[in-house]
C-alpha cells in the first residue's frame, strides 16, 4: 500500500525549520504512511496555500493571528514547532549603526510577516521613520531568499534581515550583524503546524500522524547531535564547524507543543501593531493532538 502524499507549505527552507526537513529526509514521516511534500510560499502565502487547499499544512502562526484579527477563521494551529525564530540584521563592516542606514533600504521577508512587523517595529524603538528615514523593501512575490541575498551584495539593499545559516555564510565574506530581532521582541513569534478545521474535522488520523511524525522526528533532531550536524552540514552545504554553531544556535528553539502563554504574547504583539483588540489564543487553536512517544 502506497504513502499518502501530504503537501507541507514552509516560508523558507531555513534552520528556522530545520526541524521539518529532518524528519522528512530521515524518515518520520514516511514511517507514519506520509509523503510530505515541502513547498515554499513566503509571508501571507504560506496560510493561503493552506486555506486555498494548494497545502494541507502551513508554518506561519502569525498568518493564522492575523488572519483572526479581522474576523473568525477556519485556520487552526496544532502545534507550536519553534519559539522567536531568529533574523538577524546584516550590513556592511563600515555600517556602524542604524543611524548610518538613513536614506538606505532593508531587504526583509516577506510583506506581513513577523521579521517584517518587528523591523518596522524596531527602526521605530530606535528613532527611525520607517519609509521615511530608511526604507523596508518587503521580498516581492517571486524572489527567493537567494535573490535578496545577491540584491544586498549588489548594493541594491543597504541591510539584508535573513535567517540561519545565511547571517554564518555572509559573516564568512566580511558582513557583520548589527542585532537579531528576536532578542528585541520576545515571544512574539513562533511557527507551528496550521490546518484547516475542515481538515481535522475530515482528516484526524491524518493530523495525528503529521504531528506524531513531527515530534519524533524532532526529537531525534535534539538528542542526537551528530546526525543532526551532519544534516544541517550537508543539507545547507555548510563545513562542520558552521554547521555545530548553528546546531548550537537553534537547538533549544525546535519544540514540539502548545502553549497558550506564548500564543497570547504573539496575539497581543499582532494586535497592538494592528491596532485592533488581541483574540484569545483559544479561539485560534485545537490542542488535541499533543503527542509524547
Amino acid at each position: 500500500m502506497s504513502n499518502e502524499t501530504v503537501s507541507l507549505a514552509i516560508m523558507a527552507p531555513t534552520l528556522n525549520l530545520c526541524n521539518y526537513l529532518f524528519g522528512i529526509e530521515k524518515g518520520y514521516f514516511r514511517n507514519e504512511g506520509l509523503d510530505v511534500k515541502v513547498i515554499v510560499r513566503p509571508g501571507l502565502r504560506n496560510t493561503q496555500a493552506v486555506q486555498s487547499g494548494e497545502a494541507d499544512f502551513g508554518a506561519a502562526n502569525e498568518c493564522v493571528i492575523q488572519a483572526a484579527l479581522t474576523g473568525p477563521t477556519e485556520l487552526r494551529i496544532v502545534l507550536q514547532v519553534l519559539n522567536d525564530p531568529l533574523h538577524d540584521l546584516i550590513v556592511p563592516q563600515a555600517v556602524q549603526g542604524l543611524q548610518d542606514l538613513r536614506g538606505g533600504r532593508i531587504g526583509v521577508p516577506a510583506a506581513g510577516s513577523t521579521p517584517e512587523i518587528q523591523s518596522r517595529r524596531f527602526l521605530e524603538n530606535n528613532g527611525l521613520v520607517p519609509d521615511r528615514d530608511v526604507f523596508v523593501v518587503p521580498q516581492e512575490p517571486g524572489d527567493t531568499m537567494a535573490d535578496r541575498i545577491g540584491k544586498f551584495e549588489e548594493g541594491v539593499y543597504s541591510a539584508l534581515i535573513a535567517s540561519p545559516p545565511t547571517p554564518f555564510l555572509l559573516h564568512a565574506k566580511g558582513y557583520k550583524s548589527l542585532t537579531e530581532l528576536s532578542s528585541h521582541f520576545p515571544g512574539t513569534a513562533s511557527h507551528g503546524m496550521v490546518t484547516t478545521t475542515k481538515t481535522i474535522a475530515e482528516r484526524r488520523p491524518l493530523v495525528q500522524a503529521m504531528v506524531r511524525a513531527y515530534t519524533r522526528g524532532v526529537t531525534a533532531l535534539k538528542t542526537d547531535r551528530e546526525a543532526a550536524v551532519a544534516f544541517i552540514a550537508s543539507h545547507f552545504h555548510l563545513d562542520a564547524v558552521t554547521a555545530t554553531r548553528c546546531y548550537d544556535l537553534m537547538g533549544e528553539r525546535w519544540t514540539a507543543g502548545l502553549s497558550m502563554d506564548s500564543l497570547r504574547t504573539e496575539c497581543e504583539f499582532h494586535a497592538r501593531n494592528a491596532g485592533v483588540a488581541a483574540i484569545a489564543p483559544e479561539s485560534i487553536v485545537d490542542a488535541g493532538f499533543h503527542f509524547e512517544d
